[in-house]
């Protein structure tokens, strides 16, 4: 559905058809911040819908990288040892808490851990060299800047969209329809579908990250 057939969708609930009651700009406006409720509901449920990849070079001696602007959530960091395409040797940084460097070499050297600090990341040990480091995240969705275009969204969430929309239209109105709020449900139930199945999928395991000043290891 594209966004005018989702306005449309929407001021069917509102019953304002005629567009009388809800301008256009204040229902592009609750579609675009569902979509965005949404994409955060995703992202709680696990689900990797929106993951992308952004590449940088590391630079010796500097430890602090800054996240895309458009960044929301990561999912992955890695760097490149050595090769490139498919021989290309990998090694996943393990996420710490910023206490946590203190078990981790101060020493220049491969980075094998990191951690966030609002608009950056800091990778520890240290680079040496430069290293290709890529970051797999999500980023913020793109809002809906045209009546042609459509959400970025699963499709089976489409019209929750809508949904979500309308509802922002009630609260300046002033009302709660019970019909809607079955439906809302309904669809909540479905996202807590995703995160059970998702939780189920991913085996459990016990990560160990080990220092390397012969400190043993952080369970």
């Amino acid at each position: 559905m594209t966004r005018a057939e989702l306005r449309t969708l929407m001021r069917s609930w509102l019953d304002d058809t005629n567009g009388g009651y809800f301008t256009d700009a204040n229902c592009n406006t609750w579609l675009n911040l569902a979509q965005r409720r949404i994409q955060m509901d995703l992202l709680q449920a696990g689900q990797n819908w929106y993951e992308t990849v952004a590449e940088t070079t590391t630079v010796a001696s500097q430890a602090d990288y800054l996240f895309p602007s458009d960044f929301v959530v990561e999912h992955r960091i890695e760097i490149v040892m050595s090769g490139a395409g498919p021989t290309e040797s990998r090694q996943m940084l393990s996420p710490i808490t910023t206490n946590q460097q203190t078990f981790v070499s101060i020493a220049l050297g491969a980075p094998t851990n990191y951690f966030i600090k609002k608009d950056r990341f800091t990778v520890s040990p240290t680079p040496d060299k430069a290293y290709l480091l890529r970051l797999y995240y999500s980023p913020m969705v793109a809002d809906l800047g045209s009546d042609s275009t459509t959400p970025d969204v699963p499709e089976q969430l489409i019209e929750y969209v809508a949904l979500l929309a309308a509802f922002d239209g009630f609260i300046k109105d002033d009302r709660a329809p019970t019909n809607l709020m079955a439906k809302k449900e309904e669809y909540k139930q479905i996202l807590k579908q995703m995160a059970n199945t998702r939780t189920a999928d991913v085996p459990r395991q016990i990560v160990t990250v080990t220092d390397y000043d012969n400190m043993g290891a952080i369970p």
